[in-house]
């Protein structure tokens, strides 16, 4: 078996996973001690009652919402869509623009968050398998596998198996007709040597907003898991697949949002009129296939030295839908019409009976006004009664692959902790776009299988190799840690089109520098300050874009520095942290002009990507997690983050000067869009016997959008709100034939019913609209 030694980094997550359940066999919280590495940066772990505040239906990505310095948004509260999902940590983002923050799950990298392509955490990891959340803020761990670490990084740790064999039967059932089967067998030990287990859940969801033909979530997730001992090796190998179809939510405006608080403009009732309905909500659609699979190995060199290697491979597929109230005409370069590639000459929403495209009556000036200006040449009255409707059904399909390999190993050499590891990893993906005619836009969204054109057809190769090394030294009270690490990224593109492989880009880092003091006070109290040097590769999306000057791209970066102090005695946890951080060398997607108000469907690879500056964030996190008594604790977190801009936006400004024809956007010194400078939480959990309850609240400050006004310096303001949760629950030892225990749990979200504009966009223009109360019970029995 693995030699774990007091300086182990999984000895925390292993002792959570099997703590876990402690609560249901005792009439008191049972407190776990655990001696873990000496840590010299800003990182949190989740408690056990951050899970129970959760309905089971919803996603993992929800139990780190009251960690310090933390929000997470979705679009519902069974996180039931990933187009609205977006995550903020200390001025950074997750969401449709940005992906600056790291995720991993065991350690394995995931691929990256964003919507094409990526997956988060929530695809690999049902809610009742998680164990623990490892976050580290700011100054990530330097072994974390991600491309994507400027703020920090997230580690989701999956359950190990028990050493008991049992079976798991669980159902919820919900609002927003939620139901949720979910099914567990744990093996126990067999072959002397082996733990394992298997599980399967199906979950499905409707649309919180709006009625009847309004789409949901419809999911099958499943997970293998075992662990082998054989001496002084480990083996662990996991398996993940997740298939689900998803419905979109829509970010609506700030003034939409004061008209209809509860509407995010998407439909549910097809009118045959397609300016309406390119907003029927069953046309906005997220398909995702993801299969995850890892060995790792663990070897105990010695009683002081430990190799950990792993092996993964990562498949991902799927499709992202829109539904355009018109067709396009394809034509090549020459001008002749084609169904691959070239791009598109005009775009017609009427046909006459032998299909062939209409233009409007002469003269009709006449033009739709919701949900944006569809002028005469979409407007029905502006067409003859025997004109017929038509429009498009867009499919953009995303294929990707990696095969990679972590290896850590450490070492303990009298006052020193070594650390040393690689990453390396081979991803292959691939995206393209096709457009499918409706049949007959008149009567429903029904598509001809066959597209009429295909877009673009791309392939994108990248190769990730990093290394890292640190020592950690113990100088009486002192522990030093100092650290270098290196990212070598290289990019290419292959245009299936137009048979044409870019010159390979290389987005390799500097070698990059962390140091961190850890002093230990006394035995309750330690001090620790850090500064590391982070950094985020350049994404093979902006190969995607044909006008991205890549000589002029910058990967991005980030310096992080923490001052904290942590306090542990019997009942009483303290947390304080200041901190301080530059960015540098944002990136960011600026679109080509259109003259329409609405979405450009056809927008394909124009636009480009440019560096737009840096943002300069300074802040305070603090946590505290009090015993009042042996069933009762009280938590509590406070952040205070501040966030501004480095430089003038350079796609709106030129010598301080706003161009011409240029809007207003952020100029030094401004405070940086949809970062709220203030969160604060207070939970308290209850256990009494079987019986256990909780409540929660947090609130979330006012934050910053867009620019209205150059003169004055107007801006978009999004109101603070404040969102309590409940939960209760019921654990009883049966023992009654098969049955072993069974186990009832109510989680209600948002009790007060408060309506509120959540994550953004990124643009500080358009919000999703928070989630409304929702209530779920889960019945769960043991055998």
């Amino acid at each position: 078996m693995r030699t774990l030694t007091k300086h182990s980094t999984l000895s925390l997550a292993i002792a959570l996973a099997f703590s876990t359940n402690s609560f249901a066999n005792n009439n008191e919280i049972e407190e776990v001690t655990v001696v873990a590495k000496p840590t010299s940066y800003a990182n949190s772990v989740i408690e056990q009652s951050m899970i129970e505040q959760q309905s089971s239906v919803s996603s993992v990505l929800s139990v780190i919402d009251n960690l310090p310095g933390i929000s997470i948004n979705e679009g519902d509260a069974f996180g039931g869509d990933d187009w609205s999902t977006t995550i903020t940590m200390r001025g950074f983002s997750i969401d449709g623009n940005q992906q600056q923050l790291g995720m991993t799950v065991d350690g394995i990298p995931n691929g990256g968050s964003n919507y094409g392509g990526g997956a988060k955490a929530n695809r690999y990891l049902d809610s009742e398998n998680l164990a623990t959340v490892e976050v580290g803020q700011g100054t990530s761990d330097i072994a974390s596998a991600s491309l994507e670490a400027l703020g920090g990084t997230f580690n989701f740790v999956s359950k190990d198996p028990s050493l008991e064999k049992s079976t798991t039967f669980a159902y919820t059932n919900g609002d927003h007709d939620a139901s949720r089967y979910y099914f567990k067998h744990e093996t126990g030990t067999i072959f002397d040597n082996t733990q394992a287990y298997v599980s399967y859940s199906q979950t499905d969801t409707s649309r919180w907003i709006g009625d009847g033909s309004n789409g949901g979530k419809d999911n099958q997730h499943a997970e293998v898991k075992f662990v082998s001992n054989f001496d002084a090796l480990t083996m662990t190998g996991r398996l993940s697949y997740d298939d689900v179809s998803e419905t979109n939510y829509n970010s609506v405006s700030l003034e939409q949002f004061a008209q209809t608080p509860d509407w995010d403009q998407l439909t549910w009732n097809w009118t045959g009129t397609p300016h309406f309905d390119q907003m029927f909500a069953e046309g906005w659609g997220t398909l995702r296939e993801n299969t995850l699979g890892y060995l790792k190995f663990e070897y105990a060199i010695s009683p002081s030295s430990l190799l950990t290697v792993s092996p993964y491979y990562h498949k991902n597929s799927g499709r992202g839908d829109w539904i355009p109230p018109y067709l396009t005409s394809p034509v090549d370069e020459n001008g002749n019409p084609t169904t691959e590639g070239g791009s598109n000459a005009g775009s017609y929403g009427f046909v006459d009976s032998d299909g062939n495209p209409l233009a409007p009556n002469p003269g009709c000036t006449q033009s739709l006004s919701w949900p944006w200006e569809s002028g005469p040449g979409l407007n029905p009255a502006c067409y003859s009664a025997d004109a017929t409707p038509v429009m498009s059904y867009r499919h953009t399909h995303y294929d990707k692959s990696r095969l990679g390999l972590t290896a850590n190993y450490q070492l303990t050499l009298g006052m020193h902790d070594i650390e040393a590891g690689i990453w390396y990893e081979q991803s292959e993906r691939d995206e393209s776009r096709d457009w499918h005619k409706v049949i007959d836009a008149r009567v429903y969204h029904h598509f001809d299988s066959t597209p009429y054109w295909t877009q673009y057809k791309n392939t994108f190769d990248t190769d990730t190799f990093k290394w890292y090394v640190q020592d950690s030294m113990a100088l009486g009270d002192f522990t030093l840690n100092i650290g270098a690490k290196q990212y070598l990224v290289e990019l290419q593109k292959y245009d299936h089109f137009n048979d044409i492989t870019s010159d390979k880009v290389n987005s390799d880092s500097d070698v990059l520098f962390s140091a961190g003091v850890l002093y230990q006070l006394d035995s309750s109290t330690e001090l620790f300050t850090s500064y590391s040097q982070n950094f985020a590769a350049i994404k093979d999306g902006v190969l995607e874009r044909d006008s991205s000057t890549l000589t002029d791209i910058e990967p991005e970066t980030a310096e992080n520095i923490d001052f904290g102090v942590r306090y542990k005695a019997d009942r009483l946890s303290l947390t304080a942290t200041a901190y301080s951080i530059e960015f540098e060398n944002r990136i960011t997607f600026i679109a080509p002009g259109s003259d329409s108000s609405g979405i450009d469907y056809t927008i394909g690879t124009n636009g480009s990507y440019i560096n737009v500056g840096g943002i300069e964030s300074q802040g305070i996190e603090l946590s505290a997690s009090y015993m009042l008594t042996n069933e009762w604790n009280i938590y509590t977190s406070y952040t205070n983050n501040s966030s501004e801009y480095a430089s003038d936006d350079p796609s709106s400004y030129a010598n301080g000067e706003l161009i011409d024809g240029a809007g207003p956007s952020f100029r030094s010194g401004d405070d940086v869009i949809d970062a709220p400078s203030d969160m604060f939480v207070l939970s308290t959990d209850y256990y009494s016997g079987d019986f256990r309850f909780g409540i929660s609240a947090k609130y979330t400050g006012e934050r910053l959008g867009a620019w209205t006004d150059e003169q004055t310096r107007a801006r978009n303001e999004v109101d603070g709100y404040t969102v309590i949760d409940f939960n209760a629950g019921y654990y009883a030892e049966v023992n009654a034939g098969a049955f072993k225990s069974i186990d009832i749990a109510f989680a209600v979200t948002n009790v007060t019913d408060k309506q509120y504009l959540a994550g953004g966009t990124g643009n500080g223009s358009t919000y999703f609209i928070g989630a409304p109360r929702t209530a779920a019970l889960t019945f769960t029995a043991n055998f």
